[in-house]
């Protein structure tokens, strides 16, 4: 049986002993991992960022505003989330949530729909279209959050009727008001001669430069980020955390 632990032993020491150098490793820069991943998987994916992770020889890679895991030579390629099991925290999930965060105070807020709740002291910002279904899902459980300054951010992606009813709501003589009309009502907003409608423009500019790829896309003053139509409970969790 001694025997038996000894061997044991002196195998995860010799596995640990091959693994060392692999974990002491620098990470392939951004051009190396993007030329071996091109070379084995073809052009298509836009490598921005790698990162080191807990496993030896194992690259996390952030491409299109998503996370995979490859070898150095990207010949071999994980998709989905890393855990670590003590504790269960999600790698992955922190990694992305790290690499799209947003620094609020940047933010455009004159293109946005400002909507002003109780004493206003909580704020988030809001990319969204007008015919999103999540949307005004998010909008009826944003009726019940109070304290808050909420910027919607009109991002006309989903349809072509999308630009219009932006336009429309935008060039409002009232623009919360026709926002929530049209969001819990189905009111549509009374079109106007003429509008200077720029910010939409500069809404999907905006939305490109910071990798909005979904509606809803929420961001909160700490810069962190959620997508789609969160539970009252988590928006006020998320609110309370980003004002400490």
């Amino acid at each position: 049986m001694k025997s038996h632990v000894a061997n044991r032993a002196l195998l995860c020491a010799a596995l640990f002993g091959m693994l060392a150098p692999a974990w002491a490793e620098t990470p392939p820069t951004v051009a190396a991992m993007q030329a071996a991943l091109d070379q084995n998987l073809g052009d298509g994916l836009s490598v921005s960022k790698v990162s080191a992770t807990p496993l030896p020889g194992i690259y996390e890679v952030y491409v299109d505003h998503k996370i995979i895991y490859a070898d150095r030579a990207g010949k071999y390629m994980l998709v989905g989330q890393l855990i670590q099991t003590q504790g269960r925290r999600n790698l992955t999930e922190a990694s992305l949530q790290a690499a799209q965060k947003t620094d609020f105070s940047s933010l455009p807020l004159a293109d946005a729909i400002k909507t002003v709740k109780g004493n206003g002291s909580r704020k988030m910002a809001i990319f969204a279209d007008p015919y999103c279904p999540f949307c005004k899902r998010l909008e009826q459980t944003l009726q019940h959050v109070d304290n808050v300054t909420i910027y919607t951010f009109l991002f006309p992606v989903l349809t072509p009727n999308s630009k219009p009813m932006s336009r429309d709501i935008w060039c409002s003589p009232n623009r919360d008001a026709a926002w929530t009309d049209w969001m819990l009502k189905q009111r549509k907003p009374q079109p106007q001669a003429s509008c200077n409608a720029s910010a939409l423009d500069s809404n999907l500019a905006l939305g490109s430069r910071l990798d909005v790829s979904a509606t809803p896309t929420i961001i909160f003053a700490n810069g962190a980020r959620m997508s789609g139509a969160q539970s009252l409970a988590a928006l006020n969790s998320a609110l309370d955390q980003a004002g400490r």
